[in-house]
């Protein structure tokens, strides 16, 4: 008996039915609806189910909260989530000291953790970091999202350019000041000290008169901060490192000079013994409690003074580095910057946060309520961080002309050998003249030449 002819499509339609409603019954309970047709035979309108946006998760490093920064990038990045809710954000906070966080960032890289995904870098590592493969190029990322690098100050981006590419953004810049008590040098009749002679006189002279039980503090633990102090006296007295070429120079006897000039200080009695255990926090502590009459600090340091619980709130001034005579005062380019882990698993995503952070508006809040000195051009005419901070109109070429630290991807090596013989020298285990000759020989072997 020969079946009707209408049955056929209509099985058909059945089994397409079926294989639909199959699939559906296997898919994950979080979904979002897209309608579609089965068949133009049918015109049955149902649902198929498509998983919804992954949400990931994102580490970021950040210094030690206690100048403020934290709690800026905090702030940030709660809006940040706000406007990619797909995205969360974490926070691990690293120790002040510049040396731990790196032997931690070289541990966690040289593991090949995933995490954190953005490191953030002190700006005499990306070469290092580099060469090792530890984090990655972002030419192709600030290509896509069209990111503007004309605006950022040229040493922050030569300090993160390693063989013609770039492997982190800039997030804020320093140089080292001479911060003073411009009350105090104004009572006495001194102009702020221009060479190296001239802080001692007005310290001695000012202690002595005032009773003030400190003449000079600055970073004089054996640490990355003691490296860049003892970099501006030497460049400041007309001497250096590396040349051009990349040879070892610092067997110099204004090398020798210049840390004389280190240890002088501690011994006269300007700077007081204790100056060789202090990191910037302990040197800024000292000076805003009104127990120094000169400072060496970073620009964080200016919004912290004049909080209006300081001591010493309208009577600070800020000028660059003294100098030996003849030569000229030289500032350490300092600062930090944002860095891609290479073996993060959301590269992408990271560079997104990155180039949301360095915005110029967010760059503007972490100057006005953490006071690290931004790294785009532009915001140092912004009339609201004139007024916070006033040295960024007089001081700008400092920051404009900073000397990087010596360029080499064994960089860190060189700092540990700088800072452990000058330091050597600072306590009395031996004299300038030994510790520059043993810093050239140890100097000669890292570098081969």
């Amino acid at each position: 008996m020969r079946r009707p002819r209408f049955l056929i499509p209509t099985i058909l339609v059945l089994v397409a039915l079926l294989v639909v409603l199959g699939a559906c019954a296997q898919a994950t309970p979080q979904v979002v609806k897209e309608t579609v047709v089965v068949t133009k035979v049918v015109e049955k309108v149902v649902t198929k189910e498509v998983p919804a946006k992954e949400k990931i998760t994102l580490i970021i490093t950040s210094g030690s909260g206690s100048a403020g920064s934290t709690k800026v990038m905090r702030k940030q990045i709660e809006r940040y989530m706000a406007e990619n809710p797909n995205v969360e954000v974490k926070i691990q906070e690293m120790p002040w000291s510049s040396t731990q966080q790196h032997d931690m960032y070289v541990t966690w890289a040289a593991g090949g953790l995933p995490v954190p995904d953005i490191y953030r870098i002190d700006i005499v590592w990306p070469p290092e970091f580099a060469a090792a493969g530890w984090i990655l190029p972002l030419d192709d990322y600030i290509k896509k999202y069209n990111v503007n690098m004309d605006d950022f100050l040229p040493g922050p981006i030569n300090g993160v350019t390693v063989n013609g590419k770039i492997y982190a953004m800039p997030f804020f810049t320093d140089a080292g000041l001479l911060y003073y008590r411009k009350d105090l040098l104004d009572k006495y009749g001194f102009q702020p000290p221009e060479t190296f002679a001239d802080l001692k006189e007005q310290a001695l002279t000012i202690m002595q008169k005032e009773g003030i039980p400190n003449g000079f503090v600055w970073q004089g633990d054996a640490y990355e901060g003691l490296t860049v102090d003892f970099l501006e006296y030497v460049w400041g007295n007309c001497a250096d490192v590396l040349d051009k070429d990349g040879n070892v120079v610092i067997d110099d006897p204004k090398a020798v000079e210049a840390l004389k000039v280190m240890v002088d200080y501690i011994q006269s009695g300007v700077s007081p013994e204790g100056v060789t255990t202090y990191k910037e926090e302990d040197a800024r502590n000292v000076f805003q409690r009104g127990d120094a009459v000169f400072m060496r600090n970073w620009p964080y340091a200016w919004r912290l003074l004049n909080k209006d619980d300081s001591p010493v709130k309208g009577k600070v001034g800020a000028k660059p580095m003294v100098h030996g005579e003849g030569c000229k005062s030289a500032a350490g380019l300092g600062g930090w910057n944002l860095a891609i882990n290479a073996n993060s698993k959301h590269p992408e995503e990271a560079f997104k946060l990155i180039a949301y952070l360095t915005t110029p508006e967010n760059q503007k809040e972490l100057a006005l309520e953490a006071g690290l000195s931004p790294v785009r051009k532009s915001l140092y005419q912004d009339p609201d961080l004139l007024n916070a901070n006033p040295f960024y109109e007089t001081l700008y070429d400092v920051f404009l002309n900073a000397r990087p630290r010596p360029v080499h991807p064994r960089y860190p090596e060189i700092s540990a050998v700088i800072f452990t013989e000058v330091h050597k020298a600072l306590v009395g285990e031996q004299t300038p003249e030994e510790a520059i000759k043993r810093m050239s020989e140890q100097i000669k072997e890292i570098v081969g030449k």
